[in-house]
């Protein structure tokens, strides 16, 4: 065998190379590269090895017990919360000192209200933290991150939360505040550092706004600055490890760079509510709960809210229990007030929805008692607009 010019690799077995690479990658430090190659090698090992399997019983092994970024390390039999990092450690602007990342409550006593497609989305993505090993071993690339998008209060934070709890992994979020900057080369800068800090250990990282990050790069409007932080996203969601999990959420996705959105692993919809989502966002509500709002005005708010995000539903029913509270110093009426609120927003809009409002009229007078006649002063229309509603919904 020729002795092959140097840092050619040619004219030399499939053994040979495979060393070579090994000492490139540890001569550079690349972690990720070695774990890379390690997981590639119990795939397909290197032509020659007369130990195959003995070869890649070692090589998991590596994979499972040396300390660092491993995507592996302690998956299988994981029954705690990994440790939050303490907030002194977390990464800083070295001009401000301010803090890149904070740490996000992670709550999943109850989690979103989300309909029955992107539930099963987000199940799945939690279902494959526990199998992420065997995933490696059968060449599958375990999911590392996720984008979410929808219209703004329609529980984006909340899921990234919801996941996180799941996952048993502390939530760190992205202060884009102090991330970015006007000064040339900054951002660009705190990013890498926000990023590689979660690559390096086992957390979920929440960029929310993701779409000021990663804007398209054919916006004309844009200067230099915030297409190199397209550029820098592009390489790390390449090379994301599986031991951390990326949460991305925008309210515009269409501002979206194509490439980035391409690069995330799921990709999740999240749309406004339905009725059945609204109708539970209301009755998981401590304060409804307290007030032991009747069913029946529960579900008028939910018919009444229809366009409303989460969010929005939430802020509605917290306000008439919080007046309630100034007024009466009691949420003994609080079904009552509900469904007064609704027939007082809803009176004289012609634009609502007819077959809404038959429906409020309806559970008004059937379910709460009330006359046609309070109805209609209620909402500000006829007796007679009552009564026709009322025979079209017998009808």
């Amino acid at each position: 065998m020729s002795k092959p010019e140097h840092g050619s690799w040619t004219g030399i077995g499939d053994a040979e190379r495979a060393l070579l690479e090994l000492m490139s990658i540890a001569l550079s430090a690349d972690e990720h590269a070695a774990r890379e190659l390690c997981r590639r090698w119990v795939r397909k090992p290197p032509t020659g090895s007369d130990q195959v399997v003995a070869l890649r019983a070692e090589l998991r092994a590596l994979l499972t017990t040396l300390p660092g970024r491993t995507p592996l390390r302690g998956e299988a039999v994981r029954d705690v919360s990994a440790p939050s990092p303490a907030p002194e450690d977390l990464p800083r602007d070295p001009e401000t000192h301010q803090t890149l990342l904070r740490l996000g409550e992670v709550d999943g006593a109850t989690g979103p209200v989300l309909d029955s497609s992107c539930k099963a989305m987000v199940d799945r993505l939690v279902a494959e933290r526990p199998v992420r090993e065997r995933l490696l071993e059968v060449g599958l690339q375990p999911s590392r991150s996720v984008l979410l998008s929808g219209p703004p209060g329609v529980g984006k934070s909340m899921t990234a939360s919801y996941i996180a709890e799941q996952m048993k992994q502390p939530l760190v979020v992205v202060d884009l505040a102090s991330v970015m900057s006007s000064y040339l080369g900054r951002t660009g800068r705190n990013l890498r550092a926000v990023l590689d800090y979660a690559a390096a250990r086992e957390c979920v990282l929440f960029i929310d706004e993701f779409d000021a990050l990663a804007k398209r790069r054919d916006d004309k409007s844009d200067v230099g600055e915030l297409k190199r932080l397209v550029n820098v996203l592009l390489m790390e969601l390449d090379r994301w490890p599986a031991g951390s999990f990326l949460i991305a959420a925008t309210n515009h996705l269409e501002l979206v760079d194509p490439a980035i959105s391409r690069r995330f692993d799921v990709k999740i919809e999240m749309p406004m509510p339905e009725y059945s989502q609204r109708r539970e966002v209301l009755a998981l509500l401590p304060a409804v709960r307290a007030g032991d709002v009747d069913d029946e005005c529960i579900s008028l708010l939910a018919v009444a809210t229809d366009g409303k995000s989460h969010s929005d539903i939430v802020k509605i029913a917290t306000g008439i229990a919080r007046q309630a509270i100034v007024e009466d110093a009691s949420l003994d009426g609080l079904s009552e007030r509900i469904a007064n609120y609704v027939m007082d927003t809803l009176r004289g809009k012609s634009a609502v929805d007819s077959e809404v409002r038959a429906r409020i009229i309806r559970l008004a007078h059937e379910s709460l008692g009330y006359s046609q006649r309070k109805i209609g002063q209620l909402l500000g229309v006829s007796h007679p607009t009552v009564s026709r509603a009322l025979s079209s919904q017998e009808k």
